[in-house]
Order: C-alpha cells, then structure tokens, then sequence
C-alpha cells in the first residue's frame, strides 16, 4: 500500500486500485497534491481495502497488464461494493476509443487515456466526491427521516412498533375511539396515555379504569358514581369516572372482563354520550374520548357471546394490536438497556450494559410475561447484585434453561452450518447472518455495526437492502423502519 496527502485537513477519502507499483506512485503523487487523504492498493487488497477505507472515490488504472477484460471485471467489482461508488478510470493502455465508451457504459464516472491531464483528473475527482457525497446524504435521510426508536415512553425499534408510532400520532388529533389489543404486560396502557397526551385534550384528565380489578357489582359505581341515599351506606354523593373524564380521555382497560349487563349501559353511553348516575334522574351529558384495551380474542368473545357484538363495533374504530415481546427480539436489549438504566440511577448502583453472553439468553426467552416481566427481571438485578455489566450468572434460572436451549442453533449458524442438516451454509447466508446478527448486537445501529464488521456504512446498507433486513423490508418499497 501507498499512502500520500495534500497539505490541510482531507475533505474525501481517494482510493488507487493498480496492478502495478510504478504507475500506482505516479498517480498517488500527483493526486496528492490536492486536498485529498490518498491511499494506493493492489487489486488483490480490494476487498478488504474498500471494506477498512469506506472510500469517496475510486481511481482505477487500467495498465496492460490488466487488459481490457481485467479493467471491466474490476469495474464491475467496484459497483457491486457500491452501485453509487465514483469510479474513475485512467488507462495507460493503448488510446481505444470503444473501449472507453464501454466503460462509460458500464458504470465508470469518468475515463482518462493516456498521457493523464492529472488537473483534469482532480476536477473529475472533486465533482464525483460532490456528488456521492450528496448521494449519501439523501440515501440516509431517505432511511432515517422520522425514525425513532422511542415514542413518548414506549420504547420500540421493531417494524411493527414504528406503525404503532406512527397511529398514535395520526389517531391523537382525532376523537375517534381506539381498541388496543395485546397480551398482558405489552404496554396498552402507555399506548393509552400517548394518544391523550397527544391529543388535543392533553390538558383534560386522563381516567384508567380496569375492568377486571374491580368486582362487578361496585364497577357500575365506579364509573357512573351514585346519588346521595342510591343505596345503603351512600351518604353523599359520588362524581363517577366518566363524569371525572369529561372533557378528556375515558380509558377502559380489559374491557372484555365486563359484565354484560353493564356492557349495554356502556354502549349507551357510546351513542348518546350522557348517562345517569346510580340512583339518579338527572341525565349527565360529557365530552370523552374513548380508548378500550383487552388482552383476550375479543372477536372470540363476541362469538362466544361474551361480549357484545354491537358494542365490539362501537370501540373498534381504530385498532391498535401490540405485539407480544417475544415477536419484537430486535427490541428486547435496548428495552432491557432502557430499564438497567433506569433502575441502576433509582437504586445508585454502577450497571452500564448488558455482556453479549447474558443478551444472547434474554434474546432467546420466550418472555410469557412480555415487556413488563423484562423490566421486573432487570429491576430484581440491578437491586440485588453490584456490578457494572449483567452477566449470565445474574440472570434467573428460567431464562438460563430456556435461553440455553436455543443457543445451538444460533451456533451453527455462526460456524457457517445449517442446524438441521449440519450442511455447510451458502456464503452469502453466513454473510447474512453475520451482519443480522451484528445488527442485533449494536441494538440495529447500522454504523455500530459497520465498524464491528469493519466494513464501510455504505456496505452495509446496501447488504441491509440485499438480504432485507430491518429497514428494507420487502413489504416496504420506502426503507422505513
């Protein structure tokens, strides 16, 4: 390798491929001279030169000892690191003017015949950097504009939580009433409190009642309050929730858990937006919003005739379904970082991360108790052990047997085999899985995981978008994550 720089700081990176070591220092001198951090390498460091020096440009001299065939196969090398990469081309051969147009037409940003105009060549140079540079630039911004990996307090990389992200915020605005769908322990109500905190009734109260927590019998008083003399014992008079609510937002967590009875009252209350209190003659009439959450089928409880056809319309506007934690494994580490920093300033103890050992297990778990066992797990660790990192010797035994029984075929993959059929895997999936999992362990953070592999972050989109991965997904033609 041959390396020279101009005078000042380098504004791009330039990089000579030759075959042969005479030419390679003529055109690194007098590249060099500009502003430019050169470094000149043999084709055969190629691959490995591209992946280290994630380069701005590329400079090919095309020498007789390549020959035609040579330059377009190198060519054709270069644009399959980088379609976008400026290749510029100087050929020492023989003047051949079909030569150069097939280069052109093959992909080469510009193409210089011998004798070399080398202040012809900077100019090229300069306008290719210009150009790729920009082309980035949109690239990322295509890929990155309103990503997020938190919204309010829920946190959340996974495809499906960044369409999640992007309801709360359209649904916010409105009034129309919202259905949440999870298992227990996902985060209805955080999803709940967004959309009011979003919406234009932020400043009205926010109401949570839970549907299955409070005994049938006293939740119709709990929600509607009562007279004074309604029954025995009522003494005075009690403003219920959906009076307390006026103005603002009603949430009705597990609502499937109602009692018919009261299911009908609700519906009422739905389509005529008043009600009486118990004991009452007085029609209340309010302004609430309502949000409705269960972690049961309910479209298998309205079959049963559980829950009631009519009123399953009635809250099922806009569907929110959350998805368990074990279908967002992509989340759980930086969920798990979220909670260990969290808990480690409540507590003043000195966790920092988690080792990649003990995040392998957490992946692996199935967490039936979805992300608020995660955050109970890493809590009971924080409080219970002194330590910097969350290694595997803190984690609870459940999720050692679980986690471990997982972990082959993981390292299969690893040694380039199939689990199944222990077959050597093609290259290109162990490519893939390397990069998968690299993204995994760097929290899906594509220039993280370009420097762990060592290879440029222009790579590794362009693998991400090949082997589609996270933002590429092929259901969507947007990159959006």
């Amino acid at each position: 390798m041959q390396e020279g720089s101009g005078g000042g700081m380098a504004e791009a990176k330039i990089i000579i491929f030759s075959g042969e070591e005479g030419l390679a220092a003529e055109v690194t001198s007098n590249i060099s001279r500009s502003n430019y951090a050169v470094k000149s390498f043999g084709l055969e460091e190629m691959d490995e030169a591209l992946s280290l020096e994630n380069p701005d440009c590329v400079v090919l001299v095309a020498s007789p000892s390549l020959g035609e065939d040579g330059c377009h196969a190198v060519l054709k090398e270069l644009l399959e690191y980088d379609d976008n990469l400026p290749v510029v081309i100087l050929d020492f051969c023989e003047q051949n003017l079909d030569r150069a147009v097939s280069l052109m037409k093959d992909g080469a940003h510009d193409y210089f015949a011998s004798p070399i105009d080398y202040e012809r060549v900077v100019r090229s140079i300069s306008h290719a950097v210009k150009l790729y540079k920009l082309t980035k630039r949109v690239f990322l911004l295509e890929n990155q504009t309103g990503f997020t990996d938190r919204f309010d307090d829920i946190i959340g990389r996974n495809r499906e939580m960044q369409e999640i992200f992007k309801i709360i915020s359209t649904v916010a605005k409105s009034n129309a009433t919202v259905l949440i769908l999870g298992e227990s322990g996902t985060g209805k109500e955080l999803v709940a409190k967004a959309i009011h905190k979003y919406s234009n009734r932020a400043s009205k109260p926010f109401v949570d009642i839970n549907c299955g927590a409070i005994p049938h019998e006293l939740l119709e008083n709990e929600l509607f309050g009562h007279e004074r003399g309604a029954y025995t014992g009522a003494d005075r008079r009690y403003i219920g929730s959906c009076e307390r609510a006026n103005g603002g937002t009603l949430f009705l967590d597990e609502i499937c858990e109602m009692d018919p009875a009261l299911q009908v009252k609700i519906l009422r209350l739905l389509q005529e937006r008043s009600f009486n209190r118990v004991g009452g003659t007085e029609k209340i009439t309010v302004d609430i919003r309502f949000i409705a959450a269960t972690n049961r089928n309910i479209e298998e409880e309205v079959r049963k005739g559980n829950f009631r056809e009519d009123l399953y319309y009635r809250i099922n506007v806009v569907p929110i379904h959350i998805p368990p934690l074990r279908e967002r494994k992509d989340d759980i580490i930086l969920l798990a970082r979220h909670f260990l920093e969290k808990y480690s300033t409540k507590n003043e103890k000195m966790f920092v991360d988690i080792s990649p050992a003990a995040a392998e297990y957490l992946v692996n778990y199935s967490w039936p108790g979805n992300v608020r066992e995660l955050e109970n797990v890493i809590e009971r660790i924080v409080v219970l052990y002194n330590d910097s990192m969350v290694r595997t010797k803190h984690l609870p035994a459940k999720i050692l047997e679980e986690g471990g029984k997982r972990t082959e075929p993981a390292q299969y993959k690893k040694a380039g085999l199939d689990y199944e059929t222990r077959k050597i895997l093609p290259l290109e999936l162990v490519e893939k899985y390397a990069i998968e999992a690299a993204l995994e362990q760097c929290g899906w953070n594509a220039a993280e995981a370009a420097q762990a592999l060592k290879i440029g972050l222009a790579t590794i989109y362009r693998k991400m978008k090949a082997y589609g991965l996270k933002k590429f997904d092929e259901k969507s033609d947007k990159g959006e994550v």
